[in-house]
């Protein structure tokens, strides 16, 4: 993989509004979806392969992983933080054992949080939805900020994930919104995207 241009694409987030502002995700995800269009979708249309290093509110980098979806040709990366910082994957890795936890009853919407990078206590959920929600939850034995170090550990993930949302589509429907409580890694968001 080589740049085609000395430049890589950025797609950076534009106004200095704050993200407990009504407006704040609507205009950045609008922002977000007109870079895309104007900057990205070209190169798609010429079959170009991406690399990405996503470093942006999670929120955002899901709403960027919709945008790429599985079936264009495209690389994620994770920012290593120790022992030093980069962005070249290491060698394959240990996969941590991830841990789903089903809800007792499906008839309430339904609410994946994701506990990977830091745990996400159950009343955040309910002091925001109430007790009317169905909540599902991926995580693993010791969330932290640097697990995700490897390929390999990436790829899991995402073989993890569409089982589990295949069994949420299954449970509630395809057409039942599924709100999402997410603590995780950059490259994690992208793919859940």
């Amino acid at each position: 993989r080589y740049p085609i241009d000395e430049a890589p694409i950025s797609l950076s987030m534009n106004w200095e509004g704050k993200d407990d502002q009504p407006t704040y995700w609507a205009v950045e995800e609008l922002n977000l979806q007109k870079a895309f269009e104007r900057q990205v979708r070209p190169r798609i249309e010429e079959r170009q392969h991406f690399s990405i290093f996503g470093l942006a509110p999670i929120p955002l980098l899901v709403r960027l992983g919709t945008l790429f979806t599985d079936k264009i040709a495209s690389d994620v990366y994770q920012l290593q933080r120790e022992p030093e910082q980069t962005w070249q994957w290491r060698s394959e890795l240990r996969i941590a054992d991830y841990i789903i936890e089903r809800p007792s009853a499906f008839e309430h919407p339904p609410v994946l949080i994701i506990s990977l990078s830091a745990a996400i206590a159950r009343k955040r959920v309910t002091s925001v939805l109430g007790g009317n929600a169905s909540i599902w939850e991926i995580k693993i034995d010791e969330p932290n900020n640097d697990f995700m170090k490897a390929k390999n550990q990436l790829s899991k993930f995402r073989q993890v994930m569409r089982r589990l949302m295949a069994q949420i589509v299954e449970k509630h429907g395809n057409h039942v919104p599924l709100r999402i409580f997410p603590a995780m890694p950059v490259a994690t968001a992208v793919e859940l995207g």
